[in-house]
C-alpha cells in the first residue's frame, strides 16, 4: 500500500486507526513514511503522558505508551532465541535490529525486538533514540525496574544509559541479603555502589526487613524524588534526617518520638527538607502529647473548616487500585517555617502521621478560610 498516494484526509484516517506498535513499524519503512506519520499524528502524540519501559531484570523489557489512563504495549525487547527463524530486520537509529511478532492476544500483535547479550544496552539505546525523534522530547520517558525476588543472592537492577529518562526502582531487601549480622556491610556496599553509579532516581519502593544499617548520609538514595519504604524500625532516623526529595511514605513497626520532633523542627527552621511537599508515616503507635508540645504547633479555629491538601504523585506505579494523588490532608493543626513563613499541615489519625507543605505563607493560608 502506497500511503503517500492517498489524499491527506485518507492518510490521516488510516493512521488514526493504527495502534502505536503499528505506527512504529510503519515508520521504519522509510524516512519519508516516518515524516508523514509524525506530521499527521502530531496531535495524537501530544496526548501521550509517558513512554514506559518495564524491565523485569531478567530477560525482557516491556515498552508501553501511557495516554488517557490507557497503557498500550508498543513492543517487547528480549534476548534473541536462536531456535526462532521468523525474524525480520529493521534499521532503528542506524542499528540493524532483529524483530519478530508476538503471538496474537485478543487479535492484537506487537513487535518483539531481539538482542544478543553483549548488545542489550546498545539495542535499547537505539530504540530509545528512535522514540525521542519519533514521539519528541516533550513526552515523559520512564524506566521502571520492578519486583525483585532475591533468593539468597542480591540482584542489582539493570539501569541503561539513556537520555531524557527518569528511573524508578522497586527493591526488596531480606535478611539473607544483608546478612544475619547487621554489622556485615558486604551487601550494603553493593547497594551503595548501585546508587552512586546510577542517575538520581525518580522513585524508589523498598521493602527492608532488616534496617539497622542505613545508607551513607551523602548517598544518592536520599536524593530520590519519591520514596516509599517498609522497614521494621526507624533505629537510625535516616530518611527523617537526610531525605532531599519531594514525597516520602514510611511504614515501620516502631520509632522514636524524638526523631519525629527533630524532623519537624529542622523543617521549621529551614535547615532541611526544602523540597519536601508530602510525608506520611505509618507506625505501631500514635505520637501525641510529647510530640505535639515540642514542635510549636498552631491551631485553626475549630469553628472553621480547614482546607484540604493533596499532591499528584511523583510517579504512578500503575498499581491497579492506586490513586494518582497523595492521600488528602485536612487538619486544624499546622506549623510555620521561619525562613519564609510558609505553612505545613499536620494530621494524625489511626497510628498514621501526615505532613504536607503548602505553597502559601501563614497569612495566605489563613485567608483561605475567611
Amino acid at each position: 500500500m502506497m500511503l503517500s498516494k492517498y489524499p491527506y484526509v485518507v492518510q490521516k484516517e488510516i493512521l488514526d486507526n493504527l495502534k502505536y506498535s503499528e505506527l512504529f513499524l510503519l515508520s521504519c519503512v522509510s524516512k519519508n513514511m516516518k515524516k508523514i506519520i509524525k506530521s499527521l499524528q502530531m496531535n495524537r502524540f501530544r496526548s501521550i503522558k509517558s513512554i514506559e519501559y518495564d524491565d523485569d531484570g531478567m530477560d525482557q523489557t516491556l515498552v508501553h505508551v501511557h495516554y488517557k489512563n490507557i497503557r498500550e504495549r508498543i513492543m517487547r525487547i528480549v534476548e534473541r532465541e536462536e531456535d526462532k527463524n521468523d525474524y525480520f530486520q529493521s534499521n532503528v537509529s542506524g542499528k540493524i535490529i532483529d524483530f519478530r511478532f508476538s503471538k496474537p492476544t485478543f487479535f492484537v500483535v506487537h513487535p518483539i525486538a531481539s538482542y544478543h547479550p553483549s548488545e542489550k544496552e546498545s539495542v535499547i539505546q537505539a530504540i530509545h533514540n528512535y522514540f525521542l525523534d519519533f514521539f519528541g522530547n516533550s513526552v515523559e520517558y520512564n524506566w521502571k525496574a520492578i519486583e525483585y525476588e532475591w533468593l539468597g543472592e542480591l540482584f542489582i537492577p539493570f539501569i541503561p544509559q539513556l537520555q531524557n529518562v527518569s528511573f524508578c526502582v522497586h527493591m526488596r531487601l531480606f535478611p539473607e541479603d544483608l546478612g544475619t549480622n547487621p554489622t556485615e556491610f558486604t551487601q550494603m556496599e553493593r547497594i551503595e555502589n548501585f546508587f552512586s553509579s546510577s542517575p538520581v532516581l525518580k522513585s524508589i519502593k523498598m521493602l527492608a526487613l532488616l534496617f539497622t544499617i542505613s545508607f551513607n548520609p551523602d548517598s544518592k538514595f536520599y536524593q530520590t524524588e519519591s520514596i516509599e519504604i517498609i522497614q521494621d524500625k526507624i533505629i537510625k532516623p535516616a530518611i527523617l534526617r537526610h531525605f532531599q526529595g519531594r514525597q516520602a511514605v514510611i511504614k515501620c513497626s516502631s520509632h522514636k518520638t524524638s526523631h519525629l520532633i527533630e524532623f519537624v523542627n529542622r523543617w521549621k527552621s529551614g535547615e532541611a527538607f526544602q523540597k519536601l511537599e508530602y510525608l506520611k508515616i505509618e507506625m505501631n503507635r500514635t505520637p501525641r502529647n510529647r510530640f505535639l508540645d515540642a514542635i510549636g504547633l498552631k491551631h485553626i479555629d475549630e469553628t472553621k473548616q480547614p482546607p484540604t491538601l493533596a499532591f499528584p504523585k511523583v510517579y504512578d506505579w500503575h498499581d491497579e487500585h492506586a490513586e494518582p494523588y497523595t492521600e488528602p490532608i485536612t487538619s486544624h493543626m499546622y506549623v510555620v517555617r521561619a525562613t519564609d513563613n510558609h505553612v505545613a499541615s499536620i494530621m494524625i489519625q489511626r497510628k498514621k502521621l501526615w505532613f504536607g507543605v503548602w505553597d502559601k505563607t501563614k497569612e495566605e493560608f489563613l485567608r483561605m478560610m475567611d
